[in-house]
């Protein structure tokens, strides 16, 4: 029987085949028309990357999953021996992957202007999930988790600033749909779900730190409760003041 994660991998690789092939031959006709144009360029850039984070995130709720085999000692818990036998932080630590998993696989999905005018109530639905892994799941323990933070006080008061921003970014987004107000959600939406991809930087961040550039293991541990989202939160902002999100 296949895994869940190959599953999902083969599902994202052949949506983001499709969706990249519609897009190749939107590019084709422009080019051939002699119309090819900065805004088309943005647009690529724009979806490539997309195409990337999704990619990224369907991996890493991927290989989340392996933590219901209910393991004690594979990956991420390997480090927290110490409190991984303890029943409130590691029902937290259930609580709060389940949630980010949630979030990560529904929301790179919520930014794609096709989709949503083709799928509008599969568009509300995985909003409505979206929101609800956050503010009431993910949210909530991550700000428990935060205090069993790996490098003391300055990674605890990282991911703690982190975990209220996130729930702030995502309540926001909620507020202003409730309202109507289009542009003010799409904005808070992406400042929400680029601090949901901290996980993705995070993992790629502290291998890169800690083989490639060879940073003290300690330094590493303390700047990746901040590295793994300030950069996301700067790009999302420029996104946002550019007015560069339509993909």
């Amino acid at each position: 029987m296949p895994r869940l994660s190959d599953i999902l991998l083969e599902w994202s690789v052949s949506s983001v085949e499709w969706l990249y092939l519609s897009f190749e031959v939107s590019v084709d006709r422009l080019m051939i028309s002699g119309r090819m144009g900065g805004k088309m360029i943005q647009k690529l850039g724009l979806f490539s990357g997309w195409a990337t984070l999704t990619l990224l995130s369907i991996f890493l709720f991927g290989i989340t999953t392996l933590y219901f085999s209910f393991c004690s000692d594979c990956n991420f818990l390997l480090k927290k021996q110490d409190v991984v036998f303890n029943p409130y932080w590691r029902t937290a630590f259930y609580i709060h992957i389940t949630g980010g998993m949630l979030a990560i696989i529904t929301g790179p999905w919520q930014f794609l202007r096709a989709f949503r005018r083709k799928f509008m109530q599969v568009h509300r639905l995985l909003g409505k999930i979206y929101l609800a892994a956050i503010l009431l799941v993910a949210g909530p323990s991550g700000q428990f988790m935060a205090f069993y933070s790996e490098g003391g006080i300055l990674s605890t008061i990282g991911f703690l600033i982190m975990s209220v921003l996130w729930l702030w970014t995502t309540w926001m987004a909620y507020a202003t749909i409730r309202k109507r107000d289009i542009l003010a959600h799409r904005d808070w939406m992406t400042r929400s779900f680029a601090l949901t991809l901290a996980a993705v930087t995070l993992r790629i961040y502290v291998p890169l730190a800690s083989s490639v550039w060879h940073w003290h293991p300690e330094f590493v541990v303390e700047s990746s409760a901040w590295l793994s989202w300030i950069p996301n939160l700067i790009v999302a902002e420029v996104l946002i003041r550019t007015k560069a999100i339509k993909i």
